[in-house]
């Protein structure tokens, strides 16, 4: 569903302090009018005058329910068409004492009616036809309906993908994640969205060198992480770790796999997250947990010196090629001072779990490159080295270009957004490394572009010795503050002292209000990008963005994997994602239960519905794992039950 601002065609358009409005077919011509009620001044009406000219199908429907419902509230009109589902629910109330015209109204223009059915709020159902002259209908309640079996839309949106299953319980894959109760908005109150809540880590690799992959889930502060050994049965059991338990203090947000003393067996990197503590403390450090091969770990108490950030992303590899595992630990943000600019490491491994820290001297740039959200190796430019790919909040798309252990940073976007991940893929089978990367979404209050940007100023605007962030978006063609006057207010009291009155902070610039000194001085962030995008390759890492398809476009996707869907060998995208801890003004970002994307080929991205399952909650991290010799998917959830999905009725292989 988009939506366009038709503001401007709206005639005699007159500015009010309005409390409710409502639509309703006012004056009998088949569309719909609105109705504003003003505060102090008349009630408008704004006719529709879209059927004047050329009148439009449409469905006015009136309904007499059964004694203890006679306006049959909450009764639903499902309309079959062309492969697609329309529903309708009749449900008239509109905020404080508002409430439309009771007939329900269904504009048919362009739509070729398949089948239809009224379901009454008893679940009971009856068929129905469109096929009045004058678009007037009438039911009433009977008794005696049979029930409406919701599996047959289901059945009418299966299509040629493949269908998907939770396997979670069947094989024993049972690990809830816990967030710990914190507020980080009683500590800054100004900031976008709260970063405490980025976990769980999750690792998948093989734990006791049995030749299966097994699962490492990460704990929030105060809670014990999970090692799920996978079984020949298909069964997972938890393995006692006391070297995890011990470190439940730690907030895990990332993690990974790798042999970082070349024994043979997979030892794990941890990044610590949480955002909660601050300074030199212990538990903003990365871990190092050395492994036995039998499933056993030994915490490396001297892994790395002096890297006290809350970190945001982790990755090994062998950069320099000397045979030993190397690191890049990526921070997200400084500790109670968001906009403050976190460091970042790349670290030199010596095979036996400890690193050094050799940034400067290896990639220039690197150690201020912003709040890394994600970060992964992969050979961007096919030189046959592994280059660092990292995408950023209020950054664009980089890669640190490898050149025989020696880094050079190139953009590879500089659409700045809200990016939180990243998938490299050749979308378009043309040879070269396309990506997919999850940003914020369109479907939130915040819209920017490359002349109206949502900045952010990070200053002490109040003189107070603490720096306060900032947040503006475009109204129009004027810049305002994100924060309402009380909220300013809350944070920094100069604020109220300066705007006695409402009206003349709401007249106000943002140079007013802050001057334009502590405006031009303070660090300032911009985003001019939120849509969650395909970056074609077109060769010599020259990337074109394009908005992925409205559908992927509805929440904050924090997690991306490539499926074959339908079995044409073309790879389908998967988008996994929401957040819920913003700014109140802003709300959850809840909308998406996974998004599939077909492959049409040609770097065409086409949204389809996911087959028989739906993916509730907060996912923040996806990874294939291989399960009975099958390929399967294993998604972590913020303060939720992990789930672990495949592909039904999947061959071997």
């Amino acid at each position: 569903m988009v939506f366009e601002d038709l503001e401007s065609q709206v005639k005699g358009n007159l500015p009010t302090y309005s409390n409710g409005s409502v639509y309703a077919d006012f004056d009998n011509d088949g569309d719909l009018d609105i109705l504003v009620n003003n505060i102090d001044d008349p009630v408008l009406i704004y006719a529709n005058t879209s059927n004047d000219k050329i009148k439009k199908a449409f469905a006015s429907i009136s309904l007499q329910g059964p004694e203890n419902n006679i306006n049959a509230i909450g009764a639903k009109f499902v309309l079959f068409s062309k492969g697609a589902i329309r529903t309708y629910e009749k449900s008239p109330v509109r905020g404080f004492l508002s409430s439309m015209e009771i007939p329900l109204h269904i504009g048919l223009e362009n739509v070729i009616v398949d089948s239809a059915f009224l379901v009454w709020p008893d679940n009971s159902c009856q068929n129905i036809q469109f096929n009045s002259k004058d678009g007037q209908y009438k039911f009433q309640f009977q008794k005696g309906l049979k029930p409406f079996n919701y599996q047959s839309i289901l059945g009418f949106q299966v299509n040629a993908n493949k269908s998907l299953e939770d396997i979670s319980a069947s094989a024993g894959l049972l690990f809830k994640h816990n967030e710990n109760i914190f507020n980080e908005f009683n500590r800054e109150p100004l900031i976008p969205h709260m970063l405490s809540t980025e976990g769980p880590a999750l690792a998948v690799g093989d734990a006791n060198s049995d030749g299966l992959e097994d699962v490492f889930l990460g704990a929030s502060k105060g809670f014990k992480p999970s090692l799920m050994l996978q079984q020949s049965n298909g069964k997972f059991i938890k393995q006692l770790v006391p070297a995890f338990d011990a470190d439940s203090l730690y907030e895990d947000v990332d993690a990974i796999w790798a042999d970082l003393n070349n024994d043979g067996h997979q030892d794990l990197v941890v990044a610590s997250g949480g955002n909660e503590y601050y300074g030199q403390e212990e538990w903003l450090k990365p871990r190092v947990y050395l492994s036995n091969g039998k499933a056993g770990f030994t915490k490396q108490a001297d892994a790395f010196s002096n890297i006290y950030t809350t970190q945001g992303a982790i990755a090994a590899n062998d950069f320099n090629g000397d045979g030993l595992v190397d690191l890049f630990i990526g921070g997200r943000s400084v500790p109670f001072a968001y906009g403050a600019m976190p460091s970042s490491y790349l670290l030199l491994g010596d095979g036996k779990g400890h690193f050094k820290d050799v940034t400067e001297s290896k990639a220039k740039g690197l150690s201020q490159i912003g709040m890394v959200t994600q970060a992964l190796w992969y050979d961007i430019d096919q030189d046959q080295d592994q280059d660092l790919l990292i995408c950023s909040e209020w950054g664009g798309i980089t890669a640190f270009l490898n050149n025989k252990g020696q880094f050079s940073q190139k953009l590879l976007s500089d659409k700045r957004g809200w990016w939180n991940c990243l998938l490299p893929v050749d979308i378009d089978n043309d040879g070269d490394i396309d990506l997919i990367a999850g940003n914020l979404g369109l479907n939130s209050r915040l819209k920017a572009s490359k002349d109206k940007p949502v900045r952010m100023f990070y200053q002490d605007f109040d003189d107070n010795g603490k720096k306060e962030q900032v947040l503006t978006y475009f109204l129009g063609d004027k810049e305002l503050p994100f924060a309402n006057k009380a909220e300013l207010e809350k944070q920094m009291p100069i604020i109220k002292k300066k705007f006695l009155y409402a009206e003349d902070f709401a007249k106000a610039s943002l140079k007013d209000i802050f001057t334009a000194s502590k405006l031009d001085n303070a660090i300032q962030y911009s985003a001019d990008w939120f849509s969650n995008t395909l970056f074609l390759n077109n060769g010599k890492l020259d990337f074109n963005a394009m908005a992925l398809p409205n559908e992927a476009q509805w929440s904050s996707v924090k997690a991306i994997t490539a499926i074959d869907a339908n079995g044409d060998d073309l790879l389908d995208i998967l988008l996994l994602g929401n957040y819920y801890d913003n700014n109140i003004q802003m709300g959850r970002y809840d909308a998406d239960f996974g998004t599939l994307l077909i492959n049409k080929g040609k770097g065409v991205l086409e949204a389809s519905p996911l087959n028989e399952l739906v993916i509730k909650g907060q996912v923040r991290r996806v990874s294939h794992i291989r399960y009975q010799e099958q390929n399967a998917w294993v998604l972590a959830k913020n303060n939720d039950s992990v789930q672990l999905i495949r592909f039904k009725n999947q061959t071997k292989k």
